[in-house]
């Protein structure tokens, strides 16, 4: 007797997201009918839903034209009536029907609040699974305004919260997580490179040839992050610029972050990837970095060499070397580098204790290659 399969949608803001949404529907989700909500809030989004779609991976593929909602500019009053009235995003959405028994998502946002709206309303069994993305997920869940007034409303309304309807996280290290939640984590099935199917599917969505990554052959490569874009007064540039006295501008890269629209650093004449729209763990996947050095602050993609793929690089950990410290930088940070560094070892990483300590550092670094 052939068994019924659950109709699933899988919503989506993030390229990485999207790469965990590919590793589910491959493995965990096989046998399931799922859909795919792509938004869009990454670079060049509209391309990659078309590159999607013709990977026929997914029953149905949906794109959702949200990124004009800005939670920060927005009152209570607004936000408030988004949540009471999820027509009023997903008019923007062109999902066709909402019989979902299975919703999974990430971003606790204004977008997935309104479409797991629309579905109870439909079906008020549905279950709510969760997914990881990048190193974040397992330091500490954000409370959002938005996810705020959904509790209130839901509590006034007699309705259950996101959080009372998920039941299970699905991320690639459970043992790892942080989190003081009461979910059931289960664990993803690794990305690798020796499983031929995924690497294909994700190198046809992204477009990925060798051109993608010509650019990265610098030996030292700085991973901006969102501080920028969020409106963060934390001096990157300037580490930058201090970084390319010492190894030479024709030796660094800086790996842009998606999210940024202005490049800073172009006009200082320093080297920037121009494939934004390809997320790093697609180009390391496809390449050996181990004779590179990784810079960054605090990004998680410098984790993936170790998480993901068993790479061995030397790694600078940046925080301590700017005029503010990096908002991820907490207490469970320390304790997830920790954990990392029992499990998997992270023996190729070094965090220096200030701007002075990392400079000298990196000229010796440079001077033991001479």
């Amino acid at each position: 007797m052939k068994l019924k399969k659950n109709n699933i949608l899988i919503i989506v803001n993030t390229y990485f997201q999207l790469i965990v949404a590919i590793s589910l529907k491959l493995n965990i989700l096989k046998e399931e009918n799922v859909d795919i909500l792509l938004s869009d809030r990454s670079y060049n989004a509209k391309k990659i839903f078309y590159q999607l779609k013709r990977q026929n991976l997914f029953r149905n593929c949906y794109y959702a034209d949200i990124n004009f909602v800005s939670d920060k500019k927005k009152n209570y009053f607004t936000k408030m009536l988004r949540v009471i009235y999820p027509n009023m995003i997903l008019k923007h959405v062109n999902i066709k029907q909402y019989e979902y028994d299975y919703l999974f998502f990430y971003n606790k946002d204004i977008l997935t609040i309104s479409i797991l709206n629309k579905i109870y309303k439909v079906n008020k069994d549905i279950k709510v699974c969760r997914y990881e993305e990048g190193f974040g997920s397992y330091l500490e869940d954000t409370n959002l305004g938005t996810e705020k007034l959904f509790n209130v409303i839901s509590t006034l309304t007699h309705k259950p919260t996101i959080n009372k309807l998920t039941i299970n996280y699905y991320c690639y290290n459970p043992d790892l997580m942080l989190l003081n939640k009461k979910f059931i984590f289960k664990e993803l099935p690794k990305i690798t490179r020796e499983d031929s199917n995924f690497v294909n599917i994700a190198n046809n969505i992204f477009e990925y040839n060798i051109e993608s990554y010509n650019v990265y052959k610098r030996k030292y490569i700085f991973f901006e992050e969102s501080f920028f874009c969020e409106g963060k007064d934390i001096d990157d540039l300037n580490l930058v610029l201090e970084i390319a006295k010492i190894v030479g501008k024709e030796n660094l890269i800086v790996k842009l972050h998606p999210r940024n629209k202005i490049d800073r650093f172009k006009k200082y004449g320093i080297i920037t990837n121009e494939t934004v729209g390809i997320p790093w763990e697609i180009i390391q996947m496809n390449n050996d970095f181990s004779k590179n050095v990784f810079l960054t602050i605090s990004s998680g993609s410098v984790l993936a060499s170790r998480l993901y793929f068993n790479d061995k690089i030397k790694t600078y950990l940046l925080f301590n070397c700017t005029n503010k410290m990096s908002d991820m930088v907490t207490n469970n940070y320390f304790k997830y580098l920790d954990n990392v560094n029992k499990k998997f070892g992270l023996d190729n990483f070094v965090i220096p204790q200030n701007m002075e300590d990392f400079l000298i550092k990196l000229k010796g670094e440079i001077n033991g290659e001479r």
